[in-house]
C-alpha cells in the first residue's frame, strides 16, 4: 500500500470509504471532488495492494476563521490563506495501526511548509481527539465550533504549530 495522488476517478472509492468511516459525519462526493478540483495536491488516497482506495487525505490552504463546513462543497478556497486545513482523513479498517495516518499527517505538514505556513489546523470529530494528540495537535482555544459548521457538539479544533 502506498500514498498517492488523488485523481478523479477516485471520488467514488474516497465516498465509499467515508461511508464507513464517518457514519455520523456524511459528506457528499461533491465535497471531496470541490477539494480535489480547488487544491489537487493536498488530495491523496491510500491505494491498496489490489488499487482500491483504502483510505484517503482531504487537505488545502484556507483561513482559520473559515473552517470547512461539513457536507458543504467548497467554491473556493478562502484567501489569503494564514493556515493549512487537514479537512479529512480516513482509513478502512484492515489499514489501521499500520502508520498510514502518521504518514498522512507528514503530508499534510510537508505541504503547509511548501507553502509557507506555520500551522495545520482541523476538526476533530467523534472519538479522534487522542489520536489528533498524539499526532502534535493541541485544542486552538476552547476549541469549540459555530453550530451551523454542521460538526456535532464533541467536534473541537485543533491546531498544530511549527
Amino acid at each position: 500500500m502506498r500514498w498517492r495522488e488523488m485523481r478523479e476517478d477516485d471520488v467514488a472509492g474516497v465516498a465509499a470509504v467515508a461511508d464507513v468511516v464517518h457514519l455520523d459525519y456524511p459528506e457528499n462526493p461533491a465535497v471531496f471532488a470541490a477539494c480535489l478540483r480547488h487544491y489537487p495536491s493536498g488530495c491523496r488516497v491510500l491505494e491498496g495492494n489490489e488499487g482500491q482506495v483504502a483510505g484517503y487525505l482531504v487537505s488545502h490552504p484556507g483561513r482559520q476563521d473559515h473552517p470547512p463546513v461539513l457536507d458543504t462543497p467548497m467554491e473556493a478556497l478562502a484567501e489569503p490563506f494564514d493556515c493549512y486545513f487537514l479537512h479529512d482523513l480516513a482509513l478502512g479498517a484492515a489499514t489501521r495501526g499500520r502508520g498510514f495516518a502518521g504518514e498522512a499527517v507528514g503530508i499534510a505538514l510537508g505541504e503547509a511548509k511548501a507553502l509557507g505556513l506555520d500551522r495545520v489546523v482541523l476538526i476533530a470529530v467523534g472519538d479522534a481527539h487522542s489520536f489528533w494528540k498524539r499526532q502534535g495537535f493541541e485544542l486552538l482555544g476552547d476549541g469549540l465550533l459555530h453550530p451551523a459548521k454542521g460538526y456535532g457538539p464533541e467536534a473541537r479544533m485543533l491546531v498544530r504549530r511549527f
